[in-house]
């Protein structure tokens, strides 16, 4: 009798990985066949690159001053989101400065449709390159096709793409912010960090570590960065409509359509889904407490400055993103490829454990399959989840993985300076 040998016998630790990265990137495509089959696209498969758009019609169409207007927003947005009239429409906003409006001004000019799939294809292509430009320029060595494949394959990456965010811009700035501070060019550096004022509340806890550092002229930079942008944008839209985006940031904060607090990665969606079981005063004192622990915790170890070529820099750096993510009010999955450049720095190094890129693709990828693979079940014999479970699950992925990083970066400070003299 022949002996057939069983599939996936006798697999080593890396061969499991290699199958388990095959299946994670199988899922994400079923997600979007998935949205494009049920005929979805700007429903969920991109749905921030709707706004995007819309914001960049209403500049060429209407002129800056108006695009704010969320009833202008809403008429442009209806038609290609609404296919069917049992299609329900919630309209989703962006509150970017004018002065990064421009790209969506570009891709307006194209069908809706083609401008998507090419903003996908440009900000993919642009990610890979990035990301081995980054290496090689601190390395002077290619990334790893395998680690590459481990961070491209993170949750954060797909969400990011699957609603056509903008977060691959963020990770540049970023990359490049580190890249000028181990050159020594510390007011270029502080330029670049203007770059994150495309979402202003990624800078809630790395402005007050600068400070603490005492990067005087990274400070100088980001100022005369963050002037220039607020200089133009006013040049743009005028008082009026500054005054129309800061009441927008206010809603971002408070709560309103399109906002989706229930499956943030942060302190506010988890007090978001305990106000559903208790008290308002529990969920919001569990979020506060959370949050403010978690900001101090970012920036306490940055009282004693960090030489910036030191193998600390890298990893506090690291850990005042996790914190930021965990902490900031407005703080969605995608957000989390900010860390990107530091993984690569810290991991690179050697500094990193191996084990977290492994979290990284894995740990949320698998939550998602499994949230999904519930609900159908249940849907099937007649029954429903709890509403905001499967956001719940999602959200505390995001916001464990960031506490993790915050952990372990104050772990390795602390040991670092218990064996290095003061």
């Amino acid at each position: 009798m022949e002996y057939r040998r069983r599939p996936f016998q006798n697999l080593d630790a890396r061969a499991w990985q290699n199958l388990a990265l095959a299946v994670v990137f199988a899922f994400y495509l079923v997600q979007i066949g998935y949205a494009l089959f049920t005929n979805d696209l700007f429903n969920s498969l991109g749905l921030d690159y709707r706004a995007f758009w819309s914001v960049g019609r209403i500049a060429n169409t209407q002129g800056y001053p108006y695009i704010y207007d969320l009833e202008l927003q809403a008429k442009f947005q209806l038609p290609i989101a609404q296919k069917t009239p049992d299609q329900d429409f919630l309209l989703n906003t962006s509150v970017f400065l004018p002065v990064f409006i421009f790209p969506f001004q570009v891709f307006d000019l194209l069908e809706v449709n083609l401008g998507f799939w090419l903003w996908t294809a440009i900000n993919l292509i642009g990610l890979i390159l990035y990301l081995q430009f980054f290496t090689q320029e601190l390395f002077g060595v290619r990334l790893p096709p395998r680690t590459l494949a481990f961070l491209l394959l993170g949750y954060p990456v797909f969400e990011n793409f699957f609603v056509g965010q903008v977060n691959v811009w963020l990770l540049i700035c970023i990359g490049e912010f580190l890249r000028a501070t181990l050159k020594r060019k510390p007011f270029v550096a502080g330029l670049w960090l203007g770059g994150l004022l495309i979402k202003p509340q990624t800078l809630i806890i790395v402005i007050p570590a600068l400070l603490l550092n005492r990067s005087w002229k990274t400070f100088l930079g980001f100022v005369c960065a963050a002037l220039s942008i607020l200089i133009i944008s006013i040049a743009l839209v005028g008082t009026d409509g500054m005054i129309q985006l800061i009441k927008l940031w206010l809603g971002y904060v408070g709560g309103i359509p399109g906002n989706f607090p229930d499956n943030m990665m942060n302190w506010r969606m988890l007090g978001f889904h305990l106000n559903r079981w208790f008290t308002p005063a529990v969920g919001g004192g569990i979020a506060i407490v959370g949050t403010l622990a978690t900001i101090l915790a970012g920036v306490y170890l940055w009282l004693r400055p960090l030489d910036d070529h030191s193998p600390e820099y890298g990893v506090a750096l690291l850990g005042v993103l996790a914190a930021t993510c965990a902490a900031t009010w407005h703080s969605h999955f995608h957000m989390a490829m900010l860390l990107m450049p530091l993984l690569i720095y810290t991991s690179m190094q050697k500094t990193l454990p191996d084990r977290f890129l492994i979290i990284w693709t894995f740990f949320s990828s698998s939550v998602v399959g499994a949230v999904l693979l519930i609900s159908a079940l249940i849907t099937s014999v007649g029954f429903s989840l709890i509403p905001g479970f499967g956001g719940l699950l999602l959200g505390l992925s995001g916001l464990l993985l960031n506490i993790f990083l915050l952990v372990w970066f104050i772990r390795y400070i602390h040991r670092r300076r218990s064996i290095l003299p003061a």
